[in-house]
């Protein structure tokens, strides 16, 4: 309907098709000339055609499908009363994709030619009116509720990537800040250190360059190590909320998620290794599995943590790429190591120690 729906919205719009029903069951219950069954049934498929190719615009777009699927409506409802069915999917689009007034004003309209038909031209149903009134007002609100829905859902979502691009912009600020800072002072102590080392060597001072290029080295080594910790200064807000996080990630991408276990307490370090290690699974996970379910199981031993992910997609073989590199370099720097299962699904394990010794 939007652009934003996800694609389970629009694999589920044939579900939708159930009410179609009232439709096919007079041609089932009532004697009819092959005919008119014929054409019914012709008359049925362009109808659904109009659904699913409405189904997938913009509300603005709207009018000509809608116009269409009330005119086949119209047309067919001499010959079969079930089209009261048809009446409703336009009730239903009218709600969804036109203001309160507009909206209004159509579905009195809708009602209107059941009217028509029920007391002026006549139909093969006594509670053609009855029925279809309640029927098309009804599902003209329920057109109206999810219009309103989705307007709220685009919003969160709009919301939610404004916090996440403003915080990743406060982070590259961040280690942009660090980085000239720490490497401002530190190129300009290399280049002095290197001036003055190739100065005594050039008296043959070998000694004393000697002293200089040791130096340089420890600046060197300390500069790298403070890159580092900046670049590595990843803000979170702790296990839990980033878990929620990615959770809320997996249903908005289609996956039936599950959380069993107690998560871990752990100090900021590895805490950071496993939301960035959980966090590169979970996007593993929405870009490339075909599945629809995602479990996520905490595990403890006396001495090791266990985190596992697994999702029900069809997984032969996994090729060891970046991202997959990274949650096992990270899981190597706990002490720990990364198991992967393809027998059912695809499973990671994380596995680390709980009490490391000495620096991370």
């Amino acid at each position: 309907m939007t652009a934003q729906n996800t694609q389970d919205e629009r694999k589920y719009a044939w579900i939708y098709l159930f009410n179609l029903g009232f439709y096919v069951l007079p041609l089932v219950l009532f004697p009819y000339p092959l005919w008119e069954i014929a054409v019914l049934v012709v008359a049925l498929i362009v109808f659904v055609g109009l659904y699913l190719y409405c189904f997938n615009l913009q509300p603005e777009q709207m009018l000509l499908p809608i116009l269409a699927m009330y005119f086949l409506a119209v047309a067919t409802t001499p010959l079969n009363p079930g089209s009261v069915a048809l009446f409703s999917y336009v009730g239903f689009f009218v709600g969804f994709a036109y203001r309160w007034p507009i909206a209004l004003a159509s579905v009195i309209g809708i009602v209107a030619t059941l009217a028509v038909f029920q007391f002026g031209v006549g139909t093969r149903w006594d509670l053609f009116f009855h029925y279809g009134a309640v029927i098309v007002i009804t599902v003209a609100i329920f057109g109206r509720v999810e219009r309103l829905r989705q307007r709220h859902a685009e919003a969160e979502r709009k919301s939610q990537e404004e916090i996440e691009r403003l915080a990743t912009r406060v982070e590259r600020e961040r280690i942009a800040r660090d980085l000239h800072d720490i490497l401002g002072h530190t190129l300009s102590s290399i280049v002095l250190k290197s001036d003055l080392a190739q100065a005594q060597l050039a008296k043959q001072q070998y000694k004393q360059a000697g002293v200089q290029l040791a130096e340089l080295s420890e600046i060197a080594r300390a500069s790298l190590s403070q890159v580092r910790q900046s670049v590595s200064g990843y803000k979170h807000g702790g296990l839990n909320l980033e878990l929620n996080r990615l959770v809320q990630r997996l249903k908005d991408a289609g996956f039936d998620t599950q959380i069993s276990g107690q998560p871990p307490a752990m100090d900021t370090e590895r805490e950071t290794a496993v939301v960035l290690a959980l966090t590169e699974l979970v996007t593993n996970i929405i870009r490339h599995s075909k599945g629809q379910r995602c479990e996520i199981h905490f595990d403890e031993s006396a001495d090791t943590y266990q985190i596992k992910i697994e999702d029900n997609g069809p997984c032969t073989d996994i090729s060891t790429g970046n991202g997959l590199q990274g949650v096992q370099l990270r899981m190597h720097e706990l002490g720990g190591s990364v198991k992967v299962n393809t027998q059912t699904g695809c499973a990671v394990s994380l596995l680390f120690p709980k009490f490391i010794e000495g620096p991370l």
